[in-house]
């Protein structure tokens, strides 16, 4: 059976309001991640390699439901982590364990004992002197309806 577009759209609505998860009271943490790691069903930030450059601290994403649409371009259902004051930017303050390479990001809940999500960059972004910072426009989680067809 072909799923409607209302029932995709409910998927991501509900997600995007669960409160075990996006939508929890507590704020989910946005983690900048320092090696090369592959994202995948299992990807465990505790497995992973935090950056930890001077000004560093993991950033929160907004607590309550989160946004949820549609991209006409792609069809894909989106659930978008509403960012911080600030947006998505991390700045160095100093030169500790630089230079520093950030390959991609993890999103866990508030005690970074559940990992919700990861990515890759774009571009890996080496920070190598104070000043420099790595910047994400969008923290979002993506859902192709391909598999449910």
């Amino acid at each position: 059976m072909q799923p409607t577009q209302t029932l995709l759209s409910t998927l991501a609505e509900l997600l995007a309001g669960d409160v075990a998860y996006l939508a929890a009271a507590a704020a989910k943490h946005v983690h900048w991640i320092k090696d090369v790691f592959t994202p995948d069903l299992t990807t465990d930030f505790t497995a992973l390699v935090e950056a930890d450059f001077d000004g560093y601290v993991a950033l929160n994403a907004a607590a309550g439901a989160q946004q949820a649409f549609t991209d006409p371009i792609t069809g894909q259902r989106v659930v978008q982590l509403i960012e911080p004051l600030g947006g998505w930017h991390s700045e160095t303050t100093g030169v500790t364990n630089l230079p520093q390479t950030i390959y991609g990001y993890a999103v866990t809940d508030l005690a970074d004992a559940v990992t919700l999500g990861s990515a890759l960059l774009d571009t890996p972004v080496t920070l190598s002197g104070v000043g420099e910072a790595v910047d994400v426009s969008n923290i979002r989680l993506t859902f192709d309806v391909a598999p449910l067809s």
